[in-house]
């Protein structure tokens, strides 16, 4: 094979020009480009779980939404916690005392959902999941997880939410 190259400079050795020659690519090759594809998989599966374990996430306490006159029972209204226009919640006043704040994204696909209080339920419009308003459990369609509670606190006529952490979580429904 080396006697076939032996007048070619080699550059075009290395890089032939001829079709059949230039598509060939070895099992070998292709097996160590597989290899080396499934090994950065791997590592990257490994970091994301570790990265979270020690990413510590930013805790809002007391994050001022609203009057309490502002919004009226059976309705809902949209807001941003400190400006974050990636994550809108939604502050619903189910009766004169009874206040819910969740994610306005839906679990499965983060399409808008509404606040329906005539069934007392937060309906997505995209593919049909419905989710119970009280406590924001699945109760029909595609999605694969409750939606995300934030913590209500009214103080002086005034709404404040306070970001959840899993503890905080666990003891808020062990009160509900």
């Amino acid at each position: 094979m080396a006697d076939r190259y032996k007048d070619i400079p080699d550059w075009k050795a290395d890089f032939p020009i001829k079709r059949t020659e230039a598509g060939y690519v070895a099992r070998r090759d292709f097996l160590k480009v597989i290899t080396l594809f499934s090994g950065i998989m791997a590592v990257a599966n490994v970091f994301i779980p570790v990265f979270n374990f020690f990413h510590k996430r930013k805790t809002i306490k007391d994050y001022f939404v609203c009057n309490v006159s502002d919004i009226k029972i059976g309705t809902q209204k949209t807001f941003y916690v400190d400006g974050d226009h990636r994550n809108p919640y939604m502050l619903i006043r189910m009766g004169e005392n009874d206040w819910r704040v969740y994610e306005q994204k839906c679990t499965h696909l983060s399409c808008a959902v509404i606040y329906d209080h005539e069934h007392q339920m937060i309906e997505c419009p995209c593919h049909h999941g419905f989710f119970d308003a009280k406590d924001g459990k699945v109760l029909q369609g595609p999605p694969p997880r409750p939606l995300p509670r934030l913590n209500v606190i009214v103080k002086d006529d005034k709404i404040y939410v306070e970001d959840y952490t899993y503890e905080k979580q666990i003891n808020h429904k062990a009160h509900s």
